[in-house]
């Protein structure tokens, strides 16, 4: 048809990619819309609620998403215009030799993890300590009022926060002491999973550890920058990046949706993971349209409608998610001071909450600058875990930030370990070898600072684009991309390695829906 002016994807996947991004439009709305309001839902309950569907419902009338699987045309018809050739850029992928890189990186990967033991987890120990130092320093000094006093506490509480999620909770979870912790303490089964007191003990954040692995661990590492990567920022702030608003506006939303992320976004919407992969295992259906909108705290609170589509509502999200950290942390954790005086409990109370701020705004800098900005790319596909393919989108969809093993201006590489190395790394949350844990997320924290100097080497041998950079730097990047002044790189889907080609469980269910469909001269998929 002459009315088709967009280059068909080259397979059915790119095919369902394709149409899952541009089906998905409307839901991201709810998310964004409520960012450029600088969080007015959380004040206004029902009746934001009520305006932003309302307001949802409009855009539609103007604009209806590309429905792409809706065409009749076969998926055999030749493409109008020929596949871009990578060049510039782009021109590496052309000449990677897929299986010599893959090689090389899984050799390393392998290598690390055989030479782990007791050291590993003695670092791990080191680093809980520092991590608890902080924690007990926001908690001696959280009933006072004084600046200083002030200020301590909520350093203390924000860091002792930050880098038990980042740093402690992350690595453990991914099984990076599975093999060498004989207590079974620091092991993805027995940390922090399982019961409050343990939530309690060992990570005690908004969200909840159960549904942050299914989130996390699953879907974001094994899709990374994929339709089916939950935490694609480019996706997930659609809305933020086509509304039109002064530009600056739209800076300023991005720093309050910094100050409040975890419990705004990231604690409803990995809960929502938690049940769809539950509801999944039960054989039950649930939508690629669904499965990536966004679930945000007035809608988890407030929209019982949308909370049946995932088996959860108000009551079960607060109980089993937010609450037990709310009350806990909030309220009964300062309760003892309140015998003394009430003024240090309303004190430690704010200093609390101030805490909780900046511990938002230091792991929103360290997190959702991982895989943004103009110089990371984004697919189409899935790929065979453990690929070359994979072990390449680990790379080119990551950005490391400043490590203790870099290299200096004079050209002297640093020390891979010590004191320094470790104070560089425990500010960074661990997060600045985000390359070399993408590729063996299964490491400890002491493997990554000796991976990251090999990684490179290996990149530059095989010129696959390595990226390191200050994580101020990648900051701006990423909030360039949020407001739409620039976007992420597209991998041709022309480009990729097919013998890498994969479809999870529910894009084969997908896939078989879409053709029966096509079949049928409908389009039930996406109605």
């Amino acid at each position: 048809s002459p009315a088709w002016k967009i280059r068909r994807p080259q397979t059915l996947s790119s095919l369902l990619a394709f149409n899952m991004h541009s089906s998905a439009q409307h839901s991201r709305s709810l998310l964004l819309l409520a960012t450029a309001s600088l969080g007015n839902a959380l004040l206004q309950g029902h009746a934001t609620i009520a305006h932003v569907r309302s307001t949802t419902t409009r855009i539609h009338a103007r604009a209806r998403p590309v429905r792409a699987v809706a065409t009749s045309l076969p998926l055999s018809q030749p493409t109008l215009s020929p596949p871009p050739e990578p060049s510039g850029h782009d021109a590496w992928a052309a000449t990677l030799d897929y299986k010599a890189f893959r090689k090389d990186v899984h050799q390393l990967g392998t290598r690390l993890a055989n030479q782990q033991g007791k050291a590993d987890v003695e670092h791990l120990k080191r680093m809980i300590t520092w991590s608890n130092g902080f924690g007990l320093l926001g908690m001696a000094t959280m009933w006072m009022s004084h600046p200083l006093g002030r200020l301590l506490s909520i350093v203390g509480l924000s860091t002792w926060t930050c880098t038990r999620w980042t740093m402690i909770g992350h690595h453990i979870s991914h099984g990076g002491y599975n093999r060498q912790d004989d207590t079974g303490r620091f092991t993805t089964y027995g940390f922090a999973v399982g019961s409050v007191y343990r939530r309690f003990r060992d990570w005690f954040d908004w969200m909840l550890p159960e549904a942050w692995n299914v989130e996390h661990n699953n879907l974001h590492h094994y899709r990374l920058s994929e339709s089916g990567d939950p935490d694609l920022v480019e996706r997930n702030l659609e809305m933020m990046r086509d509304i039109r608003l002064p530009r600056t506006l739209k800076y300023v939303a991005v720093a309050f949706l910094a100050a409040m992320w975890k419990w705004y976004y990231y604690a409803p919407n990995t809960y929502k993971q938690l049940k769809i992969s539950q509801m999944r295992k039960e054989g039950k259906v649930v939508s690629e349209e669904d499965a990536h909108s966004a679930f945000v705290l007035p809608i988890a609170l407030f929209s019982k409608e949308e909370g049946k589509k995932f088996g959860t509502g108000p009551i079960d999200f607060l109980k089993n998610c937010m609450g037990p950290y709310l009350l806990i942390r909030f309220f009964l954790m300062p309760a003892p001071l309140a015998l003394i005086n009430p003024a240090f409990y309303w004190a430690a109370v704010t200093n609390l909450a101030l805490a909780d701020v900046l511990s938002n705004i230091h792991s929103f800098i360290i997190i959702a600058t991982n895989h943004c900005g103009n110089d990371m790319y984004k697919f189409a596909n899935s790929c065979t875990p453990r690929s070359g393919t994979f072990y390449m989108r680990a790379v080119t969809s990551s950005a490391n930030f400043r490590t203790s093993n870099g290299i200096d201006k004079d050209g002297v590489a640093r020390k891979v370990h010590g004191f320094r190395a470790d104070v560089n790394d425990f500010w960074h949350g661990w997060l600045n070898y985000q390359i070399e844990h993408h590729a063996f997320p299964q490491l400890s924290m002491l493997s990554y600072q000796k991976a990251a100097p090999e990684m490179r080497a290996i990149c530059a041998k095989h010129n696959v684009p390595y990226v390191q950079q200050n994580v101020f730097r990648r900051l701006k990047k990423t909030a360039d991309i949020m407001v739409g002044a620039t976007s992420m790189r597209p991998f041709d889907a022309s480009w990729e390695h097919t013998p890498d080609s994969f479809a999870w469980a529910d894009q084969k269910q997908l896939e078989e829906q879409v053709l029966k469909d096509q079949l049928a001269g409908t389009s039930k998929a996406i109605a």
